[in-house]
């Protein structure tokens, strides 16, 4: 599944805002008037936010800190403020303040996990998820949240379990049948695979995440040219090249022996890009390979060279290869 980070930073804003305008600040008591001038800072913060001025949103906000110290709405305002000025490391340090001022706060907790997930700090982000999921038990969206992460720290198991748990509470969670397709994936458990994207495909039938789980259960069952189908038409659909559409695209042709098709696929895959790091190295790493395999050594080495940058190992030993050769 793909997750583009303006997404994800935008949802965390939203859950943001929505804690800081969730009640009285908490921490030692106040009266009536700095409670409003609290109030009232957090709310010209957020207009600055809303006309693009965030430096000015956080001069506000801090001022008022410097007032009030100890007042958690506060610190989940500058929180929402840093995480609009691209600083999310600084924004969970804001979070952390807060959660020690409102210890007993699950939204605050799964806020803040999502928000350490933002600033890659994944074991914090699955911590925080597992503290949440643990003071509301009956919540799904925190039982999601905490299976996602497992599933990004590889931990199969745990992850499934918490996703089953997750749509038993809300069975039109369409992101976790998803994730438990993935998983499945994964596992070699095709079976499996097919029952769950179709749960998510029955309650999201247009979302290209799930179509690109059911092409790749298609061509895991040996039917390469009916996925490559369904994904030029996922491509047509969403209007703009995908990297991973294009990776499965590249997989399905070279399996139909269109390896020029195939390495050209992956060329636009690269050029596209990808926000995982990892994911990126990868790409370039397969670009190279069937640049190679179609007899592009100049190309491959230039994949492969990229490919090495972003730290994917096996690069090395096919430059090597790709320089032998030449």
């Amino acid at each position: 599944m793909t997750a583009g980070a303006v997404t994800l930073t935008l949802g965390v804003v939203v859950l943001v805002r929505a804690i800081t305008g969730a009640g009285p600040g908490l921490g030692e008591a106040s009266p009536l008037a700095a409670q409003r001038e609290i109030e009232d800072a957090i709310r010209r913060s957020k207009q600055r936010l809303l006309e693009q001025r965030p430096a000015e949103a956080e001069k506000i906000i801090r001022d008022a800190l410097d007032r009030r110290p100890k007042d958690a709405d506060l610190r989940v305002a500058l929180a929402e403020t840093l995480l609009v000025l691209n600083q999310p490391a600084a924004a969970y340090a804001e979070f952390n303040e807060a959660i020690g001022l409102r210890k007993d706060d699950a939204d605050l907790h799964h806020a803040a996990g999502t928000v350490a997930s933002v600033a890659g700090l994944v074991d914090r982000a699955e911590g925080h998820y597992r503290i949440a999921q643990t003071m509301a038990p009956g919540n799904p969206k925190y039982a999601l949240s905490l299976g996602l992460m497992e599933r990004k720290l590889g931990r199969l198991d745990d992850a499934r379990a918490t996703l089953l748990r997750a749509v038993k509470l809300e069975p039109g969670l369409a992101v976790a049948w998803g994730a438990l397709a993935d998983l499945s994936l994964e596992e070699n458990n095709l079976e499996m695979a097919g029952h769950y994207v179709a749960k998510a495909l029955e309650i999201q039938p247009d979302s290209p995440n799930w179509l690109l789980i059911q092409a790749r259960l298609l061509r895991r069952q040996g039917e390469p040219e009916r996925a490559a189908v369904m994904l030029a038409a996922i491509s047509d659909a969403i209007g703009a090249p995908d990297a991973m559409i294009l990776r499965e695209r590249a997989l399905c042709l070279g399996m139909l022996g269109r390896g020029a098709e195939a390495a050209t696929l992956y060329a636009e895959a690269c050029r596209v890009g990808h926000p995982d790091r990892v994911t990126l190295a990868e790409l370039n790493y397969e670009a190279a390979v069937w640049h190679e395999r179609v007899g592009e050594t100049a190309s491959a080495e230039d994949f492969a060279r990229r490919a090495l940058e972003l730290g994917e190992g096996r690069a090395a030993r096919l430059l090597e290869r790709l320089s032998s050769a030449g």
